[in-house]
């Protein structure tokens, strides 16, 4: 039987929502110090632009990573491709699966995403975890069923 793709995308940008809210709180802080204290010291724009860079680049990471994140899900394997400047393959054979299931906190359950978590008998990585996927329940169902006929064979 021929390998059959069940799934090929990338993680959706939902989960990066709490990322940027804090970005947000920490640029909202940042300025809040500086207008407290103009009156004490003299304003210095090339300090609150040099602060409000490094915390957009501490939430841009994690948006970048997301974007350059692609999972396929096959009838053999899950193979996740992740990297910027250095790409890394890793790949789980279902054979290795013990049980599926899907998580969805409740602000990324009303965006349509979740979490699938794979347990799995690798010792390295017991527990797996594919964030921001769209219609996880429907993976999860379908990766439960590829690796029940996995596992009958």
């Amino acid at each position: 039987m021929a390998n059959q793709v069940i799934f090929k995308g990338a993680p959706s940008q939902v989960i990066n929502i709490p990322a940027l809210f804090k970005g947000s709180a920490v640029v909202a802080l940042i300025f809040g110090i500086h207008l407290c204290t103009a009156g004490y010291f003299p304003f210095h724009w090339q300090l609150l632009f040099a602060q409000i860079v490094a915390v957009m680049v501490g939430v841009g990471l994690p948006i970048l990573k997301t974007a350059f994140t692609e999972i396929v899900v096959d009838t053999e394997r899950i193979t996740w491709t992740q990297g910027i400047l250095r790409r890394r393959v890793y790949s789980l054979e279902l054979a290795r699966i013990r049980r599926v299931s899907s998580v969805h906190p409740w602000w990324q359950g009303m965006l349509g995403t979740g979490s699938v978590i794979l347990m799995t008998d690798d010792p390295a990585h017991p527990v797996r975890r594919l964030p921001g996927i769209r219609h996880a329940d429907q993976l999860r169902t379908r990766l439960e069923e590829a690796v029940a006929i996995r596992q009958e064979r």
